[in-house]
C-alpha cells in the first residue's frame, strides 16, 4: 500500500548523468543542475506523446467503441 500523497510526482533521472531530480512544486526542471544537460527536447516529446495518445481515445471513443469493449484478459 503506498502512503505517498497525491501531489507528489515521480523523479526526473537525467539521460546523460543518471541523477534523479525531484520536481519542485511540481514542475520538472528544463536542464539538469549536475551535468547542464537540456531536457526541452525530451518535455516536447513527451507532451506529444501524451497528446496524440489523448486523440486516439478520443477517436475510439467517436466511433461509438464502449468503455468494456476492449478485450478481458482470460
Amino acid at each position: 500500500m503506498c502512503f505517498r500523497p497525491g501531489g507528489v510526482a515521480k523523479a526526473q533521472v537525467c539521460p546523460n548523468c543518471g541523477k534523479k531530480l525531484i520536481p519542485i512544486g511540481g514542475v520538472f526542471q528544463k536542464k539538469c543542475p549536475f551535468c547542464k544537460t537540456d531536457f526541452t527536447a525530451m518535455i516536447e516529446a513527451a507532451k506529444k506523446e501524451e497528446s496524440e495518445r489523448l486523440a486516439a481515445e478520443a477517436a475510439k471513443k467517436a466511433e461509438g467503441a464502449q468503455p468494456g469493449d476492449e478485450k478481458k484478459p482470460e
